[in-house]
């Protein structure tokens, strides 16, 4: 994939710091769970498997968990977490002060490709867990509300480039089409996706465009309200990393 855009070229998915020993052994074991779920997937991931990846015996593990189904609502927990801290950072105001919503929606589209294989196994197995288990799935629709809170607010804060006669309801339609398309590339089976043939690079383009036209804004950064006798068109900017890596081919 193409090289991040600069407001994103410091973002990294954020693992918070563990400080007590006996938090220092559980976080080992639940690395060592993550490392063998991606590997063989969570129906074959045995608990000597993760146990001896953490160099620990199986007995150190039944201590910590009941079985591997409490083993995946700690994995989940965390994975939270982690989910929680990166968002604070990652959709902090600050961070896209100036920034267009084009902007905003191809950084939100490449990180979210970034981050999002490493942990693919895991995702998966919490996933299928949700359709069974009612805590697995008010966390889950928890931190995604959470995430569509805080990118409806930045979109929002930059209404005036939409032209789409009702922003509030086109801004929600628009995240939650990229939400569904990131679910369905990211995780794989057991959701079919069609568009997997299809290089990062350009499901980025192709995502980014099909919201923008929807919005009917163009890809440049908000500038000053059009003027008298300009036809009603917004003042003519610079495109997005996307746009020009695309229409130079390089």
């Amino acid at each position: 994939m193409k090289t991040r855009p600069s407001r994103i070229s410091d973002l990294r998915w954020v693992r918070p710091v563990r400080q007590e020993r006996s938090e220092r052994t559980l976080q080992r074991l639940l690395d060592a769970a993550e490392a063998v779920i991606e590997e063989k997937g969570f129906a074959d991931a045995s608990v000597a498997d993760i146990a001896a990846r953490a160099g620990c015996s199986v007995g150190t593990f039944y201590r910590r968990f009941h079985d591997k189904h409490a083993l995946l609502h700690a994995l989940d927990e965390r994975l939270g977490e982690e989910f929680r801290a990166t968002m604070e950072r990652a959709v902090d105001p600050a961070r896209w002060e100036g920034a267009s919503i084009g902007e905003i929606i191809e950084a939100y589209l490449l990180f979210a490709l970034e981050v999002g294989p490493p942990r693919a196994a895991l995702r998966r197995a919490a996933i299928l867990m949700a359709m069974r288990d009612p805590a697995f799935a008010e966390r889950q629709m928890r931190l995604d509300r959470e995430l569509h809170e805080r990118l409806r607010s930045l979109l929002q804060a930059r209404r005036t480039e939409i032209r789409h006669p009702d922003p509030e309801i086109a801004i929600d339609v628009v995240l939650e089409q990229l939400r569904a398309m990131l679910l369905v590339r990211l995780e794989g089976e057991p959701i079919a996706c069609n568009l997997l043939p299809v290089s990062d690079d350009r499901f980025v383009h192709e995502s980014l465009l099909s919201a923008t036209r929807y919005l009917d804004i163009s890809l440049a950064p908000a500038g000053p309200a059009p003027g008298p006798g300009d036809g009603g068109r917004r003042a003519p900017g610079r495109l997005t990393r996307t746009e020009r890596h695309l229409s130079t081919g390089q």
